[in-house]
Parts: structure tokens; C-alpha cells; sequence
């Protein structure tokens, strides 16, 4: 099961996209702990993207897509606009020591525990980030 929402990329639609990803959960019958370790991932991931949007006047709308598969999900966050990829520590040391400052967020540190697996990748001028949750728990993942 494939949908997805398109919204501009502003803290007025992080509500937006948790219903939306709520609704998901439901219907994929997603286990408690997991949906809220993803609702949580994907709201942070989604807070970075909007706090670079000061610093990249290109960046188009956000894109979020949900695929539930029956041994994973997968959400997808596309932004068209320059390379950013909030996974990542290096990218723009200046919007790293503004997150911190200003937004006060759990930490790629803390994502990247929440989260199974994740991709970052660029395609036609889009940043693609794919966050992937399993729905069985890995037994071994310090494997990454």
C-alpha cells in the first residue's frame, strides 16, 4: 500500500504530516512502539528539512510517500533544492549549530537508533531520504 502527501515545507504542516502518517499507522496495523519511534523520526527529519529551508529559497514542496510492505515501511521525504541530508553530520556545519540552537532536536545520534535503516540519495535536483522501519525487530542491529 503506496500513498503520500505533498505540503510546503513549513512548521505549520508538521501536524499535517503526522495525521497523515497516523492514518498509515492505522491501517497497516503498525505496533505502538514502532509507529511512535516513526512518527518521531519523520517529524525530526522533517523539522531539519524545514529549518535549511532558510538557507535554500530553491526548495520546492515535501513530498512525504508511505509504503507498507508486509516486512517493512517505508517512509520517503523528497525536497527539491540544493544537497542537503539531515542524516548526516557534516552537512552545512552552520545548519548543524542552528538546529542546536534553535531547535533544541533528539540528535542524528538518537534518529539513527529509532530508525531500522534510512538512504539519502539525489535524483533530478531532489533530496530523497528513505526511512525504513521493520515491522519484526532485527536481532542484531548494531549491524548497520
Amino acid at each position: 500500500m503506496k500513498e503520500e502527501i505533498t505540503v510546503l515545507p513549513i512548521f505549520e504542516n508538521l501536524s499535517v504530516i503526522s495525521e497523515f502518517l497516523q492514518e498509515q499507522i492505522k491501517l497497516a496495523r503498525l505496533a505502538s512502539r514502532k509507529a511512535w519511534e516513526l512518527l518521531l523520526v519523520t517529524d525530526e527529519i522533517c523539522s531539519h528539512v524545514i529549518q535549511f529551508r532558510k538557507y535554500d529559497s530553491s526548495m520546492g514542496k515535501m513530498k512525504i510517500t508511505w509504503n507498507a510492505c508486509p516486512e517493512k515501511i517505508v517512509v520517503t521525504i523528497e525536497t527539491p533544492g540544493i544537497p542537503f541530508n539531515p542524516l548526516e553530520l557534516n552537512s552545512k556545519e552552520i545548519v548543524k549549530e542552528k538546529e542546536e540552537e534553535e531547535l533544541g532536536g533528539m540528535g542524528i545520534h538518537l534518529i539513527k537508533q529509532m530508525i531500522d535503516d534510512y538512504v539519502y540519495s539525489r535524483t533530478n535536483n531532489t533530496n530523497i531520504i528513505k526511512l525504513i522501519k521493520h515491522r519484526r525487530s532485527r536481532k542484531n542491529k548494531s549491524e548497520k
